[in-house]
């Protein structure tokens, strides 16, 4: 077989010779050119579809094909893959239902648990002669535990109680904070005005000290 460089050398030395080596060259030139972008666009081709980095991309191309054989033999791949986005929009929307279901079960628990909470500790102020239990029990509520079984108890020191006996506890280190039971008599009560009018604010800024020193004022400020 004769190389280029022969038919080259034959070519140039007849007439017009230059002229015809001239073409061929161009002609080679292109096929080249053409090959190589047809080896672009399959490579695209092959990327596309995650072959060209395959051990074997023919083989892999041949598998390929013989899925989507498959796949027709099956129905329409067009009808096929609008079934598929129906079913993705079908569990989107079940989805979608199962959390809403789940964020108002909890709201409804959560709830539950703080009218068992606050009904549970005006309970336990009432019985215990609480001055204000509806304004007591945002100030307790916060020392209030809840268990996974929704049991609820009080944190005192080291141990928890139960909530009367949590409530219990707290009256009786905060006697400003309960009625006075004993019946007054004559020269009884504050002469003048009756002073500061005392708020739940007010208490939170407090310390146990300040109340106790105060506490015939926050009574009345209760009272009122």
């Amino acid at each position: 077989m004769y190389t280029l460089e022969q038919i080259f050398e034959a070519l140039g030395k007849a007439e017009n010779g230059g002229a015809m080596v001239a073409d061929l060259q161009n002609l080679i030139t292109g096929v080249r050119n053409e090959a190589a972008a047809n080896r672009v666009e399959k490579n695209k081709v092959l990327d596309a579809l995650g072959l060209r980095s395959s051990d074997d991309p023919q083989s892999a191309l041949n598998n390929l094909r013989t899925a989507l054989e498959a796949l027709k033999k099956t129905g329409n791949p067009e009808s096929l893959g609008s079934q598929i986005t129906t079913l993705q929009n079908q569990v989107k929307e079940l989805t979608d239902k199962y959390t809403a279901s789940e964020k108002k079960v909890e709201a409804e628990h959560s709830k539950r648990i703080n009218t068992s909470m606050q009904s549970m500790l005006q309970s336990a102020l009432t019985k215990g002669n609480a001055l204000n239990p509806e304004a007591f029990v945002k100030l307790l509520r916060d020392k209030v535990e809840v268990g996974e079984d929704d049991s609820m108890s009080m944190k005192v020191g080291d141990k928890s109680v139960s909530i009367d006996e949590g409530v219990k506890d707290w009256l009786a280190a905060n006697p400003w904070a309960v009625k006075n039971m004993a019946a007054g008599g004559a020269g009884s009560g504050s002469a003048g005005t009756p002073g500061k009018v005392y708020t739940m604010d007010d208490l939170k800024g407090m310390t146990p000290d300040q109340i106790n020193s105060h506490w015939d004022e926050i009574k009345r400020s209760m009272k009122g």
